[in-house]
């Protein structure tokens, strides 16, 4: 090895070659320090989605529940609905059985009057004979 002589202008090369490597540090440490600024900042960014997430979830979950009620309550409805459905036909037919009786009835009273008048004819005809002797 050889033994070099430092004077004062090597020196100062020296000393400024480490100011500068402890310019370019100061200037890394600086970068990271904004690196990690930005990095705790999507963190938080993260962690606020993360909890809006979770709402989200809880929103959908008590909508799939609100849901499930509608959905319960639209069968009920429907089944209701089938219900009178049902009872609207029945009703028809029970209508239209009556108004088939009461037809019924009504010929029978028609036939049992022109049987009525039948009979008075004949029995005021009768009478008339019988108060009639040239017949």
């Amino acid at each position: 090895m050889s033994v070099e002589r430092w004077d004062d202008a090597r020196l100062d090369r020296l000393a400024n070659t480490v100011e500068r490597i402890g310019d370019r540090v100061d200037g890394l440490a600086i970068r990271l320090d904004t690196m990690a600024d930005r990095i705790n900042g999507m963190a938080d960014r993260i962690d606020g989605m993360a909890d809006r997430m979770n709402a989200f979830d809880i929103r959908m979950d008590a909508l799939g529940a609100k849901l499930e009620v509608t959905a319960n309550i639209a069968e009920s409805n429907a089944r209701v609905i089938q219900a009178l459905a049902n009872a609207a036909a029945e009703a028809r037919e029970e209508r239209q059985q009556l108004f088939e009786r009461m037809e019924r009835h009504e010929a029978k009273m028609e036939g049992l009057r022109i049987e009525t008048a039948r009979m008075l004819d004949i029995l005021i005809n009768q009478r008339n004979q019988g108060d009639n002797p040239t017949n």
